[in-house]
């Protein structure tokens, strides 16, 4: 199971972009141009940590496999979760 994982691993990180002077094998950038570093996967308290992001949510009846799956810098996976729980709106006295 382990090595099923690296290799879904390693897959889900080819998805990311190069980064220009950076080594592709240690550092790319997810979709939304933050840099992250294949090492730290999974690694929340890293600024590089990376993690899957699921197209379609699990519990929407998506599947953990390749094509569902690209690479997300963990900190905008959890801002990515929050906008989901608390929709922005500018109007809202919350962000104040």
């Amino acid at each position: 199971m382990f090595e099923l994982k690296i290799n879904l691993m390693d897959l889900v990180w080819e998805k990311a972009h190069s980064v220009p002077g950076l080594d592709p094998m240690l550092f790319r950038r997810d979709n939304q141009g933050t840099v992250i570093r294949k090492g730290d996967f999974n690694n929340e308290t890293s600024i590089y940590g990376w993690c899957f992001h699921h197209l379609t949510p699990i519990w929407e009846g998506g599947v953990e496999e390749p094509g569902n799956l690209q690479p997300l810098n963990c900190t905008n996976k959890m801002f990515s979760l929050a906008g989901a729980i608390l929709p922005w709106r500018e109007d809202s006295e919350l962000w104040d």
